[in-house]
């Protein structure tokens, strides 16, 4: 008790885990790795009593919302008016969206 439990330092390692997270994680990482950095911020917070979970209904929206864009973005592309397909692409730019056109289709991903 004389120290409050290390909470500053256990505070701090939560914190250096999540900016390690932020800055090797990416969508190419496999979902067994992610589950399982999920899994130890998730015991590493619960003990301080923080609270990790997301609303994961807000993702599925902004998932369906970019996934229409691509659509009408691709309809754009296909009836040759490539000033609205480059609008939109601007218009999800903005919002920190980037599209990637691939062999295998757009690919998107939070900037």
């Amino acid at each position: 008790m004389d120290d409050d439990f290390n909470t500053a330092d256990a505070i701090s390692a939560v914190f250096e885990l999540v900016k390690w997270i932020n800055s090797n994680v990416s969508g190419d990482s496999s979902k067994a790795f992610i589950a399982y950095l999920q899994k130890e911020l998730k015991d590493l917070t619960g003990v301080c009593g923080l609270i990790v979970e997301r609303d994961n209904a807000l993702e599925d929206d902004l998932a369906a919302y970019v996934e229409a864009k691509i659509e009408e973005r691709k309809a754009a592309k296909k009836a040759r008016d490539f000033a609205k397909a480059d609008a939109i692409r601007d218009e999800l730019k903005e919002k920190g969206i980037i599209l990637e056109d691939t062999r295998e289709g757009v690919k998107w991903k939070k900037a």
